[in-house]
């Protein structure tokens, strides 16, 4: 194969960060079908990417697909990706891979081994935080002691508005802000301190109209021993410009802030030294040049589609404690 022909699988949000990506990103991907069960969303993504509009998985398929992008609520997982993986295709799947266990352990049953699997968690390729993984590989702050994760933005209209914003409805996202956008600020601490083990955890609702918590605070502990904290928030007011993420070392600190600058802190200066910049956005970039090299050339992906189970069982340890009042081990 020697060039990658793409079917984007729901014309939402999302997908079209993703296609932004894409469009910057690969050089031997097509675009060749956009499949979406609403024909307007289908027809606009038809007309930007140069594919054709299709309302099934079924008709992208008839005009010959090597690979699908399944970017459609939560509860449309795990049949959408059964359907891809019996026809033979190659997967990118948004996160999470499902609401509950059971349904990713029989995804990833179904997975064929001889086609890539891949569970789009876009931090994994986050320029920062791999910056900030080699800075503590090289020891620049010395000894990992505990880290703080801040997620906290006014809800994004074309996420939690519009004619059809299944992000509130509890039965089709399975779950709130850990769940969602939350992994994307659980992953990185699980890259810097290990795999999470246990979780003590607060929710709460102050979105309304969201059905599922739009606030979670938490302390969560790794098999390292580092206990960091990890803050997701839905307001609909104005926030603050806090540092992104900040990790507190032996010898130093390392502290991500929200526009993209990674700043050493190891005392000769007080405002730190800014060692790094990068964007979000451009972790999609990452992960698409991982997911074209794995189809095309072979290689191997950064992580498995089965690392990510570690989001979605924090965030289901997360709501548990939020109950129980105490805290709950990850991996039940």
């Amino acid at each position: 194969m020697k060039r990658l022909r793409l079917a984007i699988v729901g014309c939402g949000a999302i997908a079209d960060w993703h296609v932004n990506a894409i469009d910057v990103a690969l050089e031997r991907t097509d675009i060749v079908a956009c499949v979406d069960p609403n024909p307007d969303r289908a027809a606009a993504f038809a007309t930007r990417t140069g594919g054709a509009a299709c309302s099934s998985i079924a008709d992208a398929i008839a005009i010959g697909i090597d690979a699908v992008a399944i970017m459609v609520p939560h509860h449309l997982h795990e049949p959408l990706a059964l359907e891809a993986f019996a026809a033979g295709l190659h997967v990118l799947l948004e996160k999470p891979m499902a609401t509950m266990p059971d349904a990713c352990e029989r995804i990833l049953a179904a997975a064929p081994t001889d086609r890539v699997f891949m569970l789009a968690e876009n931090a994994q390729y986050w320029p920062e935080v791999l910056l900030a993984q080699q800075l503590l590989a090289d020891g620049a702050i010395g000894d990992l002691i505990t880290a703080r994760a801040w997620h906290c933005f006014p809800p994004m209209g074309d996420f939690y508005a519009g004619d059809d914003p299944w992000r509130m409805s509890l039965a089709a996202a399975g779950g709130g802000i850990a769940m969602d956008a939350g992994s994307h600020w659980l992953r990185p601490l699980r890259m810097w301190c290990g795999e999470l083990v246990e979780v003590v955890a607060v929710t709460g609702r102050p979105f309304p109209g969201m059905e599922g918590e739009s606030m979670c605070r938490a302390l969560c502990r790794f098999d390292s021993g580092v206990v960091a904290s990890f803050d997701a928030l839905l307001v609909p007011g104005g926030v603050s410009d806090l540092p992104l993420f900040q990790l507190t070392g032996t010898k130093g600190e390392i502290v991500i802030e929200g526009i993209g600058r990674v700043r050493h802190f190891d005392g000769s200066e007080w405002r730190g030294t800014v060692v790094g910049q990068g964007n979000y956005l451009q972790s999609y970039e990452g992960e698409w040049r991982d997911f074209e090299a794995a189809v095309l050339d072979g290689t191997p992906l950064a992580a498995s589609a089965r690392d990510a189970l570690g989001e979605l069982y924090g965030a289901l340890a997360m709501y548990r404690s939020a109950a129980s009042k105490q805290w709950e081990p990850v991996w039940v």
